[in-house]
């Protein structure tokens, strides 16, 4: 018996982005089909779930919402690998769509791919720098990885960005000064020199 999901993915895969747009009335039926799938994970029925987010990319091939609702879903139920797939084929079709890059950095983690969760976070900021969600999983996976000066420079975003609480921003710094000090070798703002600079070198390294 042919599998539908990899059938789903190669159509979708064979048809040229600028021949994906939906036929009339498909983006309404898919926004219909993923409200129905909703209501069957609400209900616990995930099977049935998975079923309308199928229909709906088939309706609209660049509904990014249902290839995320199809992706989390099976990542929900342990198909880590199906998840990955469905959720590369949209972006495929949707590079934009930040919801859909974060669901994937998330299962790319669940599937023990740090280093491609972090490419697939490091995306995402490339198209939108001040996603704080995305900065807040770069800092936490390149201080997993111990990619120090990556996630200095993630905490640095972060604490710019304007959009922490008080209790998130305190914590955001007090890790900046922890690693700053683990990446002293490699961060130029935290190099002995760094203030002998130009004011805004020393500005931006905190000199006194």
């Amino acid at each position: 018996m042919v599998r539908l999901l990899p059938l789903l993915v190669s159509t979708l895969l064979a048809v040229s982005p600028a021949a994906a747009q939906p036929p009339q009335g498909g983006a309404a039926r898919a926004a219909r089909l993923i409200a129905r799938g909703d209501a069957f994970l609400a209900s616990g029925d995930r099977g049935s779930a998975i079923g309308y987010f199928r229909e709906a990319i088939q309706a609209n091939p660049l509904a990014a919402e249902a290839y995320r609702r199809l992706g989390e879903a099976y990542r929900d139920r342990g198909s880590l690998g199906d998840a990955r797939t469905i959720l590369e084929a949209g972006l495929t079709r949707v590079p934009e769509d930040a919801a859909l890059w974060m669901a994937l950095a998330r299962t790319l983690v669940a599937l023990g791919e740090p280093e491609d969760a972090a490419r697939a976070v490091r995306s995402l900021l490339a198209r939108d720098p001040g996603n704080a969600e995305a900065l807040r999983l770069r800092a936490s996976l390149a201080r997993e990885r111990g990619a120090w000066s990556e996630a200095l420079t993630a905490h640095r975003a972060l604490i710019a960005s304007g959009v922490l609480e008080p209790d998130e921003l305190a914590e955001a710094r007090r890790y900046e000064q922890a690693l700053r000090l683990l990446a002293r070798p490699l961060d130029p703002l935290s190099a002995p020199r760094a203030c002998e600079g130009s004011p805004v070198r020393r500005a931006l390294a905190r000199c006194r």
